[in-house]
């Protein structure tokens, strides 16, 4: 009978048999700790409430005062300091404790050393059975960190993130230093901030540690602020933190996880592999390493983003079915018919067989199309019911013919913001959406494809991300190769605004040519081309050309320029309304993104002596106009240096 109690204990919970015996239990030891009453009240209440558990006892009831005094010694209760205390055990030859008058050795000794109640955190219990005020207490009290941190995580994983929140905060209050034993606790409160959607109190929960934390539990704070910064696509100062923890606790196994998933962020596949055979080469001589990161740096030296991502499936299931796909796609096919106008110009229209997929497809799929030009949206809502969809995918293979399911299933993935889900899933998805959109393209003939058609749009907003993706990862050549076919030839509009990247990546292949025709193809346009565009003219040793198009720049793009120049210049905070064209924030966004290819192709120098020169002719002379610029106040100028 035990080892059968044993395994409901294992698996109790508020919503369990035992659960709720517990809690119940726990209840009537908060209004009275008395052992005697509780072991009466037990043998009453408990076979009413868990009939299950006693229907084949013996004795019920004296199998029931057997537990309670079980339970009643794992219990922390509040007037031993939350600590739990087993009661006295009678000697082997003294009366029993259940009143039978029998020896103890020969009646329930054998019940007594054998319970399975040291399975329970009866904590848990406890604080359910109590009011908040009692939260405030425990730090000052002997509780177990351990029993703590199991009682807030059991809570989370029910969302009762207020809870958790109560619960934790009283532990990082006041302004005594904080220990190395609260990183587990200092970890679940992020966590529930972050459910919460509490940005501001998991950075000052990050101050609170990194001011009074000793060095292992400041290391915990670099390291969460590593991850928040990569998951907002700051990655250089993701891994300053990152180094900054290694600094204070360069043996924290953890750090090796984060490293790899930091490198995986960045899109920098191959240094994350080598970093993993790193870092499992050391964890291999270390017999304390945690056995599941092992694992996890073995699969990371093979694949880093499939490891990351058998991690991440745990969490949304759907995602292993999702990337077994690709492997049961049928070929691209013609499947849309291409409307051509009399100059080329056209639009998709899905033929009857698939238009009659997508319907179904429709019903089953939540689809949330992003407004205007977004790349994306929030749609990871469509996998909390995955099953109906992915099983008509199993069914209709003609969907994967479909640019409109393509594009839902990436934006859905790409809502997910899993690591590895978007270098695993979404790519592949991409790559067969764009060559898709080639196989229609060079079947019709078709010119362009302009976003202005609504039906081209799933299939170009699939080609710009690939475009993005590719930029992210470092690969020039898939994102000169696609940028160039989606602004120059399919959309000339450039919807995307991707005609600056490709200006940028003419530039560093030293396609000067290239880059000067792209900038006359677009005249007067945003300050990211037209500031490119002087650097492609003086790359292309045309500096006359150069010198008139950065007089032009300098007035129109006057804040663009002087920040790009300057020695010192601020970082600007993002206006809540989006880029301001002229505004600090476009001029900032310019000189982060391409100050040191001026700087290499020595055009910084160039451009701040040339206008150095140009400015005390303007003095000399009012009459002479032979630039576009009008006053130096329009221009900011000194360039030197930063106001």
């Amino acid at each position: 009978m035990a080892t059968a109690f044993d395994d409901e204990v294992r698996s109790a919970g508020n919503d369990t048999p035992l659960g709720f015996l517990l809690t119940v239990a726990a209840g009537r030891l908060v209004k009275d700790d008395d052992p005697a009453a509780f072991a009466d009240w037990f043998v009453k209440a408990a076979p009413t409430l868990m009939p299950e558990l006693f229907c084949k006892a013996r004795d019920p009831a004296h199998f029931a005062r057997v537990l309670a005094r079980g339970l009643y010694g794992i219990t922390p209760l509040p007037r031993h300091g939350y600590v739990a205390q087993r009661l006295p055990q009678p000697g082997r030859n003294e009366p029993c404790f259940c009143g039978s008058g029998r020896k103890y050795k020969q009646c329930c000794a054998q019940f007594d050393s054998a319970m399975p109640f040291p399975e329970v955190n009866m904590l848990r219990y406890m604080l359910d059975a109590s009011s908040r005020d009692v939260f405030v207490a425990l730090p000052a009290s002997r509780v177990r960190i351990d029993a703590v941190a199991d009682t807030a995580r059991q809570w989370l994983d029910e969302g009762r993130d207020k809870q958790v929140v109560a619960l934790l905060e009283p532990w990082f209050g006041g302004a005594a230093p904080l220990g190395s034993r609260l990183e587990i606790l200092f970890d679940t409160l992020m966590d529930a901030y972050l459910q919460l959607g509490r940005p501001r109190k998991r950075k000052a929960l990050i101050e609170t540690v990194l001011a009074r934390g000793d060095r292992q539990l400041q290391s915990a704070a670099w390291q969460r602020r590593a991850v928040m910064a990569s998951d907002q696509g700051q990655h250089e100062p993701a891994f300053e933190a990152f180094r900054e923890a290694q600094r204070l606790d360069p043996d924290a196994p953890s750090l090796t996880h984060l490293e790899i998933m930091l490198l995986i962020g960045a899109g920098r596949m191959q240094q994350a592999r080598e970093r993993a055979k790193f870092w499992l080469a050391r964890a291999q001589r270390d017999r304390d390493f945690p056995p599941p990161l092992l694992d996890l740096l073995r699969r990371a030296a093979e694949d880093p983003a499939e490891a990351v991502l058998d991690v991440q499936e745990r969490r949304v299931p759907a995602l292993a079915t999702l990337r077994a796909f690709p492997r049961e796609m049928p070929p691209p096919e013609v499947r849309h018919d291409v409307m051509l106008d009399a100059d080329g110009i056209g639009h998709l229209r899905a033929q009857p067989p698939l238009a009659k997929a997508e319907a179904k497809w429709r019903k089953h799929f939540v689809q949330a199309k992003p407004p205007l030009t977004a790349l994306g949206g929030d749609n990871a809502i469509a996998f909390a019911d995955s099953d109906k969809w992915l099983a008509l995918l199993k069914r209709e293979p003609l969907l994967w013919q479909s640019f409109d399911v393509l594009d839902d299933l990436t934006m859905a993935v790409q809502a997910l913001g899993l690591l590895g889900a978007e270098h695993a899933i979404m790519v592949p998805l991409l790559d067969r959406a764009v060559a898709l959109l080639r196989l229609h393209v060079e079947a019709s003939g078709a010119r362009q494809l302009p976003w202005g058609f609504v039906e081209n749009r799933p299939a170009l907003r699939s080609l710009a991300t690939r475009v993005h993706h590719a930029l992210d990862e470092g690969d020039r050549e898939t994102a000169l190769r696609l940028a160039r076919w989606l602004v120059l030839d399919l959309n000339p509009n450039d919807n995307h605004g991707l005609r600056g990247a490709l200006m940028r990546l003419y530039v560093e292949a030293g396609s000067y040519d290239d880059a000067i025709a792209l900038g006359r193809r677009y005249p007067g346009d945003f300050a990211e081309l037209t500031l490119t565009h002087v650097l492609a003219l003086y790359c292309a040793g045309r500096t006359e050309e150069a010198a008139t198009a950065l007089r032009t720049a300098a007035a129109v793009h006057s804040r663009a320029v002087k920040t790009l120049l300057a020695e010192n210049a601020k970082p600007t905070k993002s206006d809540v309304f989006g880029i301001v064209v002229g505004g600090a924030e476009e001029a900032w966004l310019y000189r982060e993104a391409h100050r040191d290819l001026w700087r290499e192709r020595g055009a910084l120098a160039w451009a701040a002596d040339e206008l150095a020169r140009w400015r005390p002719r303007k003095r000399a002379g009012k009459a002479r106009h032979d630039s576009p610029v009008q006053s130096d106040t329009q221009i900011g100028l000194p360039l030197a240096k930063d106001d």
